[in-house]
């Protein structure tokens, strides 16, 4: 149904704020997303990346492509059957790297993780109940909740497009996360 491939690229964390984020420009795409104010991962309230980063010198990008097989891409033809798929493959998928890099994080005083996507640690996040993080010691901030261009950043450092489908599946899609070290 699905195989993964991760490509890894390592640069300064200066370099990161200074070409790939851009809060401004991203600031509305967060505010329509139905996760906005509803995911302690995700806007409003989240620092701002300079804030987040600062501690840091080196940051290595991870981009995880899930690539589809092509049976499973001609069989999926609507949005809901593309999600069915997602959360049977690249959701899980995703969950394995952020549990790897929380792992690699114990291995390195100081080290710290960006997610890819919103955090998915509680079937319901406690801030839709306006309650506090359940998981605040694992919980990740989301790399596009600080405002980076995910694309720029995935295509000119990891040599990956972002590809989308408003019907069916692409060919593959891309969970990018960041291993931050002092």
């Amino acid at each position: 149904m699905y195989q993964t491939r991760i490509t890894a690229a390592e640069l300064p964390v200066e370099r990161l704020l200074g070409e790939y984020c851009f809060p401004e420009r991203f600031r509305e795409a967060c505010r329509a997303c139905p996760d906005y104010g509803n995911d302690w991962s995700c806007p409003p309230g989240v620092p701002s990346a300079a804030e987040a980063l600062r501690p840091f010198r080196t940051a290595h990008v991870l981009g995880m492509q899930v690539f589809y097989d092509a049976q499973t891409r001609r069989e999926v033809s609507t949005a809901e059957g593309a999600e069915a798929v997602r959360r049977a493959s690249y959701g899980p998928a995703k969950r394995v790297l952020l549990e790897t890099l929380l792992a690699l994080e114990q291995t390195r005083s100081g080290a710290w993780t960006i997610a890819a996507g919103r955090c998915e640690l509680c079937a319901r996040c406690a801030r839709r109940d306006g309650l506090p993080c359940r998981n605040a010691e694992r919980m990740r901030y989301s790399f596009s909740a600080f405002g980076f261009d995910l694309a720029a950043l995935a295509r000119r450092e990891l040599g990956i497009e972002l590809l989308w489908a408003a019907n069916g599946l692409p060919e593959y899609d891309v969970a990018l996360a960041a291993f931050l070290e002092r």
